[in-house]
């Protein structure tokens, strides 16, 4: 299987600050911010040899909310997981029913997302 860090998501207190400093200081390019599924602005910022980052607003939180990894299969992936015990905490899927995404617990209680390429 094959799988490759595609970004880490943080939460941020004021996005729009967070977004200067990481072009400010790397050279970071940000997408538009958007609305999440959950109502929280969110956006993320390309660093040229670098995963990008995810920047989520929080009200209360900062901190790593999240790793994400893309893999070519993806469906494998919830299977062989599942099998061996991981704590899927949810799966998307597309308009037709496609998995897309799973996410999972690992042992320090941190989210992994797995998804497919966009």
């Amino acid at each position: 299987m094959n799988y490759q860090l595609e970004h880490v998501a943080i939460y941020t207190k004021d996005i729009a600050e967070s977004i200067k400093y990481y072009e400010k200081f790397f050279g970071g390019h940000a997408t538009p911010i958007r609305k999440g599924s959950a109502g929280y602005g969110l956006c993320f910022v390309r660093i040229a040899g670098s995963p990008s980052i995810q920047l989520m607003e929080s009200a209360d939180a900062v901190g790593v909310h999240h790793y994400g990894y893309v893999t070519d299969e993806i469906d494998r992936v919830a299977s062989e997981f599942k099998q061996k015990g991981a704590e899927i905490l949810r799966e998307n899927r597309d308009d037709t029913g496609k998995l897309t995404t799973i996410f999972v617990k690992d042992p320090n209680g941190l989210e992994l997302e797995i998804r497919s390429p966009r």
